[in-house]
């Protein structure tokens, strides 16, 4: 029997005030479920997306972009949100780094995710969190 590793979850303010945002101001009410459900695999250790590639976003974690539909509006995933997420392996935590949609930013650069992860790193509520490496 494989033993499932148990992650905690965590976010940046950037994930937070834009799942704010898309719920109060575009009422995308379905969001906060597709993040439930996400957050339940997540936790089992299944990280669904396309892995960035370190040579793109130098940082020693795992940085996933995933891609999901808004079904409030019947939008598919090619043109729905984007989640982008990172994994600290050592110390089991997953961490909501931002999301967007499509339509509103294209993209956003790899300085931008790089400065998120700082961030969290830098302003962790916990001691026992990890330092940038």
């Amino acid at each position: 029997m494989k033993k499932i590793e148990v992650y905690e979850i965590d976010d940046t303010q950037d994930f937070q005030k834009n799942v704010k945002r898309f719920v109060n101001k575009k009422d995308f009410k379905k969001l906060p479920t597709q993040i439930k459900e996400l957050m339940d695999d997540l936790i089992k250790g299944d990280f669904p997306g396309t892995k960035i590639s370190h040579k793109d976003l130098p940082t020693p974690h795992d940085v996933y972009k995933l891609r999901m539909a808004i079904p409030d509006i019947n939008v598919g995933k090619s043109d729905g949100y984007r989640i982008i997420y990172m994994v600290v392996t050592e110390f089991k935590i997953v961490v909501f780094l931002t999301i967007y949609y499509k339509k509103e930013s294209p993209t956003v650069s790899d300085t931008y995710i790089g400065g998120l992860i700082d961030g969290y790193f830098i302003h962790s509520p916990t001691e026992d969190a990890p330092e940038k490496e």
